[in-house]
């Protein structure tokens, strides 16, 4: 349970991490120099932005149209008279001067309180200075490319933090563990990857939910989508992987076992070599057959499609997926055999499944059975050996539905010299259980 535990803990973390370093802060206020000099020369002196091609009798025309207010009666007209006049302080020392860029301030550095219309013009006194500036409070999620990280993102000033949590990454993960066969099985694996899943996207999908309160881009709404999506694939792998766990920690405890052997570290070694090679020849036949269907597909694309690119792309995809499957054809056998190489040479067999070294196969779950048991007697020096095949329920969805077919995996059990005799009477274990 600690190497559960600690999984969930490592993976909570990790997602704790990428919310707190993304987190954007709740509102902060954006502050821009306006040019009332500038603006009011422009309204009343239109000579220097009218086009060169209007004469100046026009120009002249639309000059005098305009009543000539004073610069405070045309800040005040243009404004409505909503500007309020503040002392500098040590609030405004970053502030950008007359022509600047835009700066970012938390309301609390600000001395006025968030306006109604979530914006307000202030006139900064600074002796007999006077500069003008249009504050807006926004919501960072909506300007993040805007807004320097270090502002839109406050939780990333606060190195206590980070280091704390580095310490609980680096102690969970440095804790000494022993792992048990069953605990070093690929079902606690499988289980294991559930809850790191689990444990990672449901902060995020619970974090993206918050930030959906308010008035969130696309982005957030994706999350809270594709992590809730994964965050159930996780709970689901959990669950099913769990209950099989359940089962082989049973299973190595006594319970329902037909037969527990131990084997030679040499007959080890030939088995697992014999077992890859079976089972990278297993796994070739069906990529020759996802291959040239492929080849099929993409060739009628190539030839048929009316856009000549695009099927060259779609040829290309599916060149590129076999060629991934080839990849994993030949390396998978090789990693699964140097695994079990470092597993206990030992072989656990009961009616609902068995377990080799770290690797085991169950077939009492839901959809699941077992097609057929028989011993296959040693000859030219080979150890016997038990054939097994088990079946399991697979959907394929397509345009027009979801077809179900039953997906047949075969294992090879090796049997120690002298357990012939065991070995049959699991056989007949297997062959009762399955009539039931």
């Amino acid at each position: 349970m600690l190497l559960m535990f600690r999984s969930l803990i490592v993976a909570v973390l990790l997602a704790l991490g990428v919310t707190l370093w993304w987190y954007p802060a709740a509102t902060l206020v954006m502050v821009e120099p306006v040019a009332w000099g500038q603006l009011h020369e422009q309204q009343y002196a239109p000579r220097e932005r009218a086009s060169p091609f209007l004469s100046s009798a026009v120009i002249e025309q639309s000059r005098q149209s305009r009543p000539f207010l004073p610069m405070a009666e045309f800040i005040h007209d243009q404004l409505g008279g909503a500007m309020r006049e503040v002392e500098a302080g040590d609030w405004s020392r970053d502030l950008p001067g007359p022509g600047g860029g835009r700066a970012w301030l938390t309301p609390e550095r600000v001395p006025v309180t968030d306006p109604p219309r979530g914006w307000l013009h202030l006139a900064l006194r600074d002796g007999e200075a006077l500069d003008f500036y249009r504050l807006q409070w926004v919501d960072p999620l909506q300007r993040l490319g805007d807004i320097p990280p270090a502002q839109a993102h406050p939780f990333r000033g606060v190195p206590l933090l980070w280091v704390c949590m580095g310490i609980v990454l680096v102690v969970m993960l440095a804790l000494p563990v022993r792992e048990s066969p069953a605990q070093a099985s690929n079902l606690a694996r499988g289980m294991r990857a559930g809850l790191i899943m689990l444990g990672f996207f449901l902060p995020l999908t619970l974090a993206g939910l918050w930030l959906s309160q308010r008035s969130a881009p696309d982005t957030v709404y994706a999350l809270i989508v594709i992590g809730g999506m994964l965050a159930v694939a996780g709970l689901i792998t959990a669950l099913i992987f769990g209950r099989q766990y359940a089962w082989l920690r049973r299973l190595m405890a006594g319970e329902g076992l037909l037969a527990h052997w131990q084997l030679e570290p040499g007959q080890w070694r030939d088995f697992l070599q014999r077992d890859m090679q079976r089972s990278r020849g297993e796994k070739l036949a069906r990529l020759v057959m996802v291959a040239v269907m492929a080849v099929v597909v993409g060739l009628g694309f190539v030839l048929f499609a009316p856009d000549r690119g695009a099927g060259l792309v779609v040829a290309g995809v599916l060149v590129g997926m076999v060629m991934l499957l080839a990849l994993v054809v030949l390396l998978l056998p090789l990693w699964t055999r140097r695994r079990l190489l470092r597993a206990v040479p030992e072989v656990w067999l009961g009616p609902e499944g068995v377990c080799i070294g770290h690797q085991a196969h169950h077939w009492s779950g839901l959809g699941s059975r077992l097609e057929s048991a028989r011993l296959r007697r040693g000859r030219q020096g080979l150890p016997a050996r038990i054939e097994l095949t088990y079946s399991g329920l697979r959907g394929v969805s397509s345009g027009r539905g979801v077809y179900v077919y039953r997906d047949q995996q075969n294992v090879v059990v090796p049997v120690p010299p002298g357990k012939e005799a065991e070995a049959e009477r699991v056989i007949a274990g297997l062959r009762a259980g399955k009539g039931k």
